[in-house]
C-alpha cells in the first residue's frame, strides 16, 4: 500500500529533492507499520532569532487506526541549520513513537 503523503511547507521554499526525500521517509515509516493510513510532513523555519539564525523544524502527523501519532518539536534544540537534519530527525522520532505503537497493536 502507498500512504498518501501530504508535504506542507510554511515561510520555506518548496523543493522536489526534499519533497523526494520525505516521500522515502514515509515509505520507511510504512514499512516500520503497514497499517498507516495517512501522513502529513510540515517543513518550516520557526521565526528566526538573532541567537539561533535561520533553523528547520519538520513535523510528522502520521494517522493509524485509532490514533493520530503527532511528531513536533519547537524548541531550538531540536530545530536545525539544515533542513535534511531537521527531516533525519523528526523521522528517527516519529519511526520510534509507530514502532511503540505497533508493539503495543501487537500485545493486546
Amino acid at each position: 500500500m502507498k500512504v498518501p503523503v501530504q508535504i506542507t511547507y510554511r515561510d520555506v521554499d518548496q523543493s522536489d529533492a526534499l519533497d523526494e526525500r520525505i516521500r522515502f521517509k514515509v515509505q520507511k515509516l510504512e514499512e516500520t507499520f503497514d497499517r498507516m493510513t495517512s501522513c502529513h510532513v510540515v517543513v518550516e523555519r520557526p521565526h528566526a532569532s538573532h541567537n539561533h539564525g535561520n533553523r528547520f523544524a519538520v513535523h510528522f502527523g502520521i494517522n493509524v487506526p485509532g490514533k493520530e501519532i503527532m511528531v513536533k518539536r519547537d524548541s531550538a534544540d531540536h530545530a536545525h541549520e539544515d533542513v535534511y537534519i531537521a527531516l533525519k530527525n523528526s523521522f528517527q522520532a516519529a519511526r520510534r513513537q509507530l514502532k511503540e505503537y505497533a508493539d503495543k497493536m501487537r500485545n493486546h
